[in-house]
């Protein structure tokens, strides 16, 4: 068993992968740590800004230093693969934390529809108006306004001009369109 252990160690010690590590320059790694953290912090923060981008570009300079000072085609495979599991993971980790912690509840995260949820007068229902007889409140030509048991709705006329003060009634409704036509006295 120790025999395979050491041959897997002295295999190991003069792979890519250790001297990766091994013979990293101190100040490879701190900037290519720095822009970690420049990212963990940009995940925090809603948007894409100053911590986002300065974070992967120095991700990329790390890597490029890397390579630069005795690093070879399978280091930077590797070290892209690390960049890309660690990106992965921390977005990962930060959704969880996002969607299934306190933090989901504080008013960063948590924000109320600016559209109302009730009835307004885009979604009223106008189908009670049916046959309702009501007055013209502005010459209808064919767009108005008319009075419908004091509430003021918005008209067309189906068969072209009403004058203002006519009386109207309800022929159709479609969807938000009243339409109306001008009772005529015999």
């Amino acid at each position: 068993m120790n025999i395979l252990l050491n041959l897997l160690s002295e295999g190991f010690a003069d792979s890519s992968f250790a001297r990766l590590f091994t013979d990293m320059n101190w100040w490879t790694a701190a900037i290519f740590a720095v822009g970690l953290v420049f990212c963990i912090i940009e995940m925090c923060i809603p948007g894409f800004g100053v911590c986002g981008i300065s974070g992967v570009i120095l991700v990329i300079t790390g890597i490029v230093l890397r390579m630069i000072f005795g690093g070879d085609l399978l280091m930077l495979l590797y070290m892209v693969l690390i960049s890309l599991v660690l990106f992965i993971l921390m977005f990962w980790v930060f959704s969880r934390l996002i969607t299934k912690s306190k933090l989901a509840k504080t008013a960063l995260f948590h924000a109320d529809s600016a559209v109302p949820t009730g009835i307004t007068e885009g979604t009223k229902n106008f189908f009670a108006l049916l046959n309702a007889v009501g007055v013209a409140d502005t010459p209808l030509h064919p767009v108005g306004k008319a009075h419908f048991d004091g509430e003021s709705v918005d008209v067309v006329a189906r068969d072209g001009y009403i004058s203002k003060g006519a009386a109207v009634t309800v022929v159709a409704v479609e969807g938000q369109r009243v339409v109306v036509i001008e009772n005529k006295e015999e």
